[in-house]
């Protein structure tokens, strides 16, 4: 937080004032308009991709699987949160999180197929002719 702290006393005169403007400083709230705005833009997508291979993560549970899968349903959840209870849409807002979410699926899902190889298991298992 001191960077932040320290930018606001630099750019705004105090270190507990900002710069944005009223809509970025108000209250949290639940609004229909900003969550059917989300659910309309294409990073709804990608966070649904995101929650549906963080919940194949969990089921599979081999390895660290279900570790990653707490942590990264556990970044989502405070992530949504936070931007739908944000009273301004930015298209932007939540691609951060999904990129990182998406990031650390692939990872994950390549390490627990790279420990399955090497046990021999394979995720997925060669054709018998």
């Amino acid at each position: 937080m001191a960077p932040t702290l320290i930018s606001n006393a630099i750019n705004a005169g105090s270190p507990f004032t900002t710069t944005y403007g009223g809509p970025d400083v108000a209250p949290p709230e639940l609004d229909a308009s900003v969550l059917w705005q989300y659910l309309r833009d294409a990073q709804f997508t990608l966070l649904a991709i995101a929650a549906a291979w963080t919940a194949w993560l969990w089921r599979y549970n081999r390895g660290g699987a279900r570790q990653v899968a707490i942590v990264l349903a556990a970044n989502l959840v405070v992530n949504l949160i936070f931007f739908m209870t944000h009273p301004v849409f930015t298209p932007y807002y939540i691609i951060p999180i999904d990129m990182l979410s998406l990031w650390t699926l692939l990872f994950a899902t390549l390490e627990l197929r790279g420990e399955a190889v090497a046990d021999g298991t394979g995720l997925l298992q060669p054709a018998k002719a």
